[in-house]
């Protein structure tokens, strides 16, 4: 391999191991401005985009945890969406983004130490972040103990209510 593609592979590497979690897409035939717009999109949730050749996205990944890449057909341009933060919300980008722009799809994603092809790859951006994950175990956990509470203080009022009944009908 000649020495700048070398050096493209090891930068491809080198973001994909820091940011731990990307997502592969489509953008072939978008516009420059459309790119900018998906580009400061993807920035307000801490994610950029990269475009590189789908041949050297495949050699990055040979011998790495997201080495079955190589298995996937990424067809046609690929831009990498990587970052800091949660991936579900890059996904969610992307996805909203693609409703109205036919040319941007997910072909790949890696996440969690997952490879996920293009129809997983779409859950992603099902799937909840981290902390509105923790806000529903909590409000699961809680649910239990207010429903008992309910079910005791109506307990015990209408047990309260039977007795009052029950007195006064006694007393007449």
């Amino acid at each position: 391999m000649r020495p700048e593609k070398t050096i493209i592979v090891e930068h491809i590497q080198n973001i994909l191991e820091e940011s731990g979690n990307f997502l592969l897409v489509s953008y072939m035939g978008m516009s420059v401005k459309k790119q900018e717009e998906f580009k400061g999109l993807l920035r307000e949730k801490n994610a950029l985009f990269q475009v590189h050749k789908n041949k050297l996205i495949k050699k990055a990944a040979e011998g790495k945890g997201y080495a079955s890449l190589t298995d996937i057909d990424l067809g046609g341009g690929t831009g990498i969406v990587y970052g800091e933060g949660e991936p579900s919300e890059w996904a969610k980008v992307v996805k909203e983004f693609a409703k109205e722009n036919e040319e941007v799809a997910f072909k790949a994603a890696f996440v969690e130490g997952e490879v996920l092809d293009a129809g997983r790859a779409v859950s992603v951006a099902e799937m909840p972040t981290k902390d509105e994950a923790r806000a529903l175990l909590l409000s699961a956990l809680m649910s239990g103990p207010q429903q008992l509470v309910g079910i005791l203080n109506t307990s015990v009022s209408g047990l309260a209510t039977v007795i009052k009944n029950y007195t006064e009908k006694q007393e007449s």
